[in-house]
């Protein structure tokens, strides 16, 4: 006979959710395995003694655990996903029948807490990790990515100019880079709207803008909805109103658009994140990495470690950093940019004199000043003398017809790129280069498509900061979970062998004997006990 159901609603229930929640769900046991009491204390200086109560700050953070764990990035939809599970109400403390915080509460809360408490819950997570020994702290793997900005590039706005720039110049630009979409709110402040340096300065920026425009038009006036999307924008002459802190950057592959650079430091042990941290996207990786690789010392020496090795890819390669980390003990396992050291080829350095010696043995000599080198990197120059070169064998294949005298220039980090560059010949530097490829870039992978990175939800440097380390907290406490599971196996736990050599295994807390047959020719089986 064919049932069909039907429900009826009653008036009453007799039911918790203590049993309506299975024994084994997911959220039960993250319940008993993060304690979150402290936060009471933590956010207490963020409210007053007087109106009504806030969320629950221990609610707040588990909703926001529970957004990156499900890779919910909308606030609105995490409040209905919290409001439709069982077990969520059961891990947030809420009754069947009550209602859920608003979404505009939890994104009121968010930017309400500093940065330092979205620090203390990622350094509890991360102690839970060290005390299971998951981290060896000896080697470190670094890496960046950019996180998209919650603004579009619609709303880019030209940066205001002094008076005496040419206006004409000006209103030509303003016609090509104005908003399609303009914000309805200028979130910049006066120093965000203006360009930096001097008169000079600037003119030379809009005319090297104006010059590109032109030269874009004619590549994009014939592409069928292409119109504004091929121009060229620059942070030095545009800014975000709606979020002033986003940069405009750009990867090869990827389109131009308002970024964040998200940076995180990995243990190569089993690939749980040791620092996470964002910046603007205005600069290049290796301009960060000192101000990491200090916090994260500082964090494993406070629990007895010490950093050996650091893995990054070429982005993080310039002398300073390499001068940093030999200083503090740590070998840097970073590959050396191309050009680096060139310029110098057929050129011998004499260091106790400081100078050069030529193939036709003439000297080229410095003043031992360090200046710049025009892309703010300290070098040092070397010259040669106008009467050596005039009449050189070799002056064809040293320096050009117009050229007087040759300038050799170098970093005056040059010991610490040699030292790098003979380092990365090494087998050791590849099987490093394997290694970091193998630990940080993965857990990038899983921070934007599984773990809600893929776009920020909110806007500001400080907000980003505080997503990006949720991310990593939820990233690290699903890796300790994982890692502390009872690792059994349903069908055989153990074997045992008695004196009179009967074997038993244990199965289900039973001991089962085994019968042990001789392995047939022909065949081969990976133990020479088997169940018949």
């Amino acid at each position: 006979m064919q049932g069909k159901k039907q429900i009826k609603p009653k008036m009453l229930y007799t039911i918790t959710l203590e049993q309506l929640v299975p024994a084994d769900n997911f959220y039960r046991r993250l319940k008993k395995a993060i304690d979150l009491n402290w936060l009471y204390k933590g956010t207490q200086k963020y409210y007053g003694v007087e109106g009504q109560e806030s969320i629950d700050p221990v609610v707040f953070f588990k909703i926001c655990l529970i957004g990156y764990i499900n890779n919910i990035n909308s606030d609105r939809r995490l409040s209905d996903y919290c409001a439709d599970s069982l077990g969520i109400r059961l891990f947030l403390g809420y009754d069947i029948d009550e209602p859920l915080p608003w979404h505009s509460t939890i994104s009121r809360t968010r930017q309400l807490y500093g940065e330092e408490v979205f620090k203390q819950l990622f350094e509890q997570v991360f102690e839970k990790c060290i005390d299971s020994g998951m981290i060896a702290g000896h080697t470190q793997a670094l890496d960046g990515a950019f996180l998209k900005a919650n603004a579009s590039k619609d709303s880019l706005a030209i940066k205001q100019v002094s008076q005496s720039v040419d206006e004409y110049l000006l209103e030509n630009i303003k016609a090509n880079t104005s908003a399609r979409r303009p914000a309805k709110v200028n979130r910049a402040d006066q120093g965000q709207q203006h360009m930096d340096g001097d008169d000079e300065q600037q003119t030379r920026q809009l005319k090297e803008l104006d010059t590109r425009y032109q030269r874009q038009g004619k590549d994009y006036e014939e592409m069928p909805g292409s119109e504004g999307r091929g121009k060229f924008l620059s942070n030095k002459t545009h800014y975000s109103p709606t979020d002033p802190d986003a940069r405009i950057a750009v990867k090869p592959g990827k389109p131009r658009e308002l970024y964040y650079n998200g940076q995180i430091a990995v243990d190569t042990a089993h690939h749980v994140i040791t620092h996470a941290e964002s910046f603007r996207a205005d600069g290049k990786d290796c301009r960060d990495l000192i101000t990491i690789a200090e916090q994260l010392q500082t964090r494993l020496h406070h629990h007895g470690m010490k950093i050996e090795k650091l893995l990054a890819d070429g982005a993080y390669s310039s002398g300073e950093n390499y001068q940093y980390l030999e200083q503090q003990n740590i070998t840097p396992y970073i590959p050396l940019l191309g050009g680096a050291l060139s310029g110098s080829e057929g050129f011998i350095y004499d260091g106790q004199h400081d100078w050069y010696i030529c193939k036709n043995n003439k000297l080229l000599k410095g003043s031992g000043r360090v200046v710049d080198d025009g892309r703010g990197h300290p070098v040092k120059k070397y010259f040669s003398l106008q009467s050596d070169c005039k009449n050189c064998p070799i002056r064809n294949t040293c320096i050009t017809d117009k050229a007087k005298t040759k300038k050799i220039q170098h970093s005056i980090y040059k010991a610490e790129l040699e030292r790098a560059k003979a380092r990365q010949q090494t087998v050791k530097a590849k099987v490093m280069k394997r290694k970091r490829s193998s630990t940080v870039e993965p857990v990038w992978g899983t921070l934007i498509n599984f773990t809600g990175m893929k776009r920020l939800n909110a806007r500001g440097l400080k907000a980003a900061n505080k997503m990006l380390l949720l991310a990593a907290t939820v990233y690290n406490l699903k890796k300790w979970l994982k890692f502390t599971s009872p690792k059994t196996n349903s069908k055989v736990m153990a074997m045992i062998k008695t004196k009179a050599g009967e074997v038993f295994c244990l199965i289900k807390d039973k001991l089962v004997p085994l019968i042990l047959r001789p392995m047939q020719p022909g065949k081969i089986f990976r133990s020479p006990l088997y169940f018949v």
